[in-house]
């Protein structure tokens, strides 16, 4: 497996990611203007206890399975690794349910609905989602779970808005988000090559020793990705968490390059680095950072110009100021994603736990305290920081074990066009006032065209994109 089934395997990630966010995104605009603000924020508060209630079941387990799996020796000790994962997850899951069935008032108080059975049965649901999933990675069959996250959303959406237009209202959202993992748990074991076999002590000790670390990767990424929202249910109002969603959810959709980069490079890394082929991965590791930056740079400055309007029309409330600074943050977040995935792969999880943990030091501090002092954009500002401050301690333990090398050529091409862009598409926005859907769509695909005229002008660039489109089969 080379340098391009790497950029293979994250496209078509990518890919899928993409088209689940356009599917994500024009039904959250539907639910905002069926909801409102405050019917969106309730959704997204439960939303937001689950994912942070269901990371003390996971523990980073389904991390280690990835890289545990891509590097297992045959079939037998896959099977035993991930048996052994849904086997180390059971105990944590069965405390969880019952801390939250025994709390139940509180987390309905929290949330605004009675939803502690809704929170249990998504969070194991949720669980074994993201463990099949690991697994199929591990695998490095990427296309298959790509193809599986999208038809989760798809489900998830299609069963949302079904429940709405039959005046569920919020509760009818919750539905759909378990239906959703519902779907790709049960579509996972149908496709899974990985059979179950019955554990040892070394495969505990093995799954053990790998998710010790990476669970305090994911309690920070989950605190840089929710703690924010969970601050303004609790002290600001559900249509602040409804606005700052809704934007933050925009701001995603421009990292996930870098995202799936980093989840196709880890397995890739972990089978290098078994083999000693470190110049291939230091190659890789400086060709993800541009492939991860390429939609993140033009998206900082397009919110800058279009985020109020985008906000307004899409949505029906403001938050363009708030939208810009979430992007913005997407730059730190995305050189994150790829170099934790490297280090990942290197089997190097301490370091990414120490670089996380301070993370979460920051995260607490800055997040926080800056979303009770200025509401929701100063959530944003202090989520922001903390991705900086993260992926400037990663970038340091990386650079110790390999020559890491930045492609800065490429990025200036990246960052002029993105620039370009800019100007071309302020100009367009004074004689076509972004005022109505059809306008806005207009600015923005005159955006997207300048900026891609300006970086197939760069040979490297165009002869990449031009690669990743020859077919290899599933990476």
């Amino acid at each position: 497996m080379g340098e391009d089934s790497v950029d293979r395997g994250s496209v078509a990630l990518f890919g899928a990611r993409l088209g689940g966010s356009a599917v994500g995104f024009a039904s959250t605009v539907y639910f905002a203007r069926e909801l409102g603000a405050s019917g969106l924020g309730v959704y997204f508060t439960f939303e937001t206890v689950v994912v942070l209630v269901a990371v003390l079941v996971r523990f980073g387990v389904d991390s280690a399975v990835v890289q545990r799996l891509a590097s297992a020796a045959d079939d037998a000790e896959r099977a035993r690794h991930l048996t052994g994962a849904f086997a180390l997850v059971a105990v944590p899951l069965t405390l969880v349910a019952a801390a939250v069935l025994l709390f139940a008032d509180a987390f309905s108080s929290l949330v605004g609905l009675a939803v502690a059975p809704l929170v249990v049965a998504v969070i194991a649901v949720e669980t074994g989602q993201w463990l099949l999933l690991s697994a199929l990675r591990g695998e490095r069959r990427l296309a298959t779970s790509a193809g599986l996250e999208l038809g989760g959303e798809l489900a998830r959406v299609g069963a949302s808005v079904w429940f709405v237009v039959g005046g569920a209202g919020p509760i009818g959202l919750v539905y759909g988000l378990l239906i959703g993992h519902a779907v790709r748990v049960l579509a996972a074991l149908l496709l899974l090559d990985t059979g179950f076999a019955i554990p040892t002590r070394e495969t505990f000790h093995s799954l053990l020793s790998f998710s010790t670390y990476t669970a305090g990767m994911n309690v920070s990424h989950l605190a840089y990705s929710w703690l924010d929202t969970l601050v303004l249910a609790l002290f600001v109002s559900k249509s602040a968490v409804g606005t700052y969603e809704a934007a933050w959810r925009v701001s995603l959709v421009v990292a996930m390059a870098s995202s799936a980069v980093g989840a196709s490079l880890s397995p890739t890394v972990s089978a290098w680095a078994s083999s000693d082929a470190y110049g291939r991965i230091e190659t890789a590791v400086t060709e993800s950072l541009s492939l991860g930056l390429v939609l993140v740079v033009p998206a900082v400055v397009g919110a800058a110009v279009l985020g109020g309007p985008f906000m307004a029309i899409a949505y029906g409330f403001g938050g363009g100021a708030l939208l810009a600074v979430l992007v913005a943050g997407q730059l730190a977040q995305s050189v994150k994603d790829v170099v934790q995935s490297t280090l990942l792969g290197l089997d190097r999880p301490r370091a990414v736990f120490v670089t996380n943990a301070v993370g979460l030091g920051a995260n607490l501090v800055l997040t926080v305290g800056l979303a009770l002092a200025y509401g929701p954009l100063g959530a944003a500002v202090g989520t922001a920081l903390t991705a900086g401050v993260a992926a400037a301690l990663q970038w340091h333990a990386l650079s110790a074990l390999i020559d890491l090398r930045v492609d800065w050529h490429g990025l200036a091409v990246q960052t002029g066009a993105a620039l370009v862009m800019g100007v071309v598409v302020f100009a367009g926005s004074r004689v076509v006032v972004p005022d109505s859907p059809a306008s806005l769509l207009a600015l923005v695909a005159l955006g997207g065209v300048t900026y891609a005229a300006c970086l197939g002008v760069h040979p490297p660039t165009r002869a990449r994109v031009v690669g990743l489109a020859r077919p290899d089969g599933e990476s």
